[in-house]
């Protein structure tokens, strides 16, 4: 199984489909929203995935006002209160044993620990790489990623890309916009991403049982992923 290293100073992480599923507090919030602003919410969804919250409401809200009206600040409060409205499903959800509404995807819980617990640099994001701090330069960076729209903002940006198939898009579809991003790096999901130290002498057996993504070193200064790719 073929393995590559990745060296980085931050990682930035998109949220939906790649650190959380939020799918079914999401759609029944969107089906109530689209309800109130008279919008079909079959085309607000093939509109939905990998497009900024800010830029879909721009272009489907209809009342109070219409989104192509409002300014930036009404845009981002509008977003600010679409947000809250999911997480109110979700505990509405729970609360009536309806599921969750909204889970941790494979392999985050561990991989966050690992990163905190070692002091690493990370956050995360939704509309792009605007939070990179100022001395850090794209190449140092490595975005982790569901969707094909936020893979064309990472290398737009000149960031590195990991690409998880963890999100609504098919994973072919994944794979396919992917391999258009130079060094661009897909896996199934961040399963298992806990701190190992580097094995130098693993066989090609060794690597077929070892986890997906492993953290090999993480620091304040750096973090080395070694990525198995399946």
């Amino acid at each position: 199984m073929p393995s590559v290293e990745l060296t980085v100073k931050a990682i930035l992480f998109d949220s939906d489909g790649t650190l959380i599923d939020s799918t079914p507090a999401v759609k029944r919030t969107i089906a109530r929203w689209c309800a109130v602003q008279g919008v079909d919410p079959r085309e607000f969804a093939a509109a939905q995935h990998g497009t900024r919250a800010k830029d879909l409401l721009r272009r489907f809200a209809t009342t109070p006002k219409k989104g192509s009206e409002m300014s930036e600040e009404e845009l981002d409060a509008a977003v600010e209160e679409l947000e809250k409205s999911v997480g109110e499903t979700a505990r509405q959800m729970k609360a009536y044993g309806e599921g969750s509404g909204i889970v941790a995807l494979p392999g985050v819980l561990e991989l966050l620990a690992t990163l905190q617990g070692g002091g690493a640099q990370w956050g995360i994001v939704t509309s792009g790489l605007r939070d990179l701090q100022p001395d850090l330069m794209p190449l140092d960076v490595l975005v982790v990623e569901d969707a094909p729209a936020g893979f064309e903002s990472a290398y737009s940006a000149g960031a590195r890309l990991l690409a998880v198939c963890t999100g609504p898009v098919e994973a072919a579809e994944v794979r396919n916009a992917a391999s258009k991003v130079n060094g661009a790096v897909v896996v199934k999901d961040l399963t298992a991403c806990v701190l190992r130290q580097p094995c130098l002498h693993a066989t090609h057996a060794d690597a077929a049982c070892v986890d997906r993504v492993s953290v090999i070193r993480c620091s304040s200064e750096s973090i080395t992923l070694r990525v198995f790719v399946v």
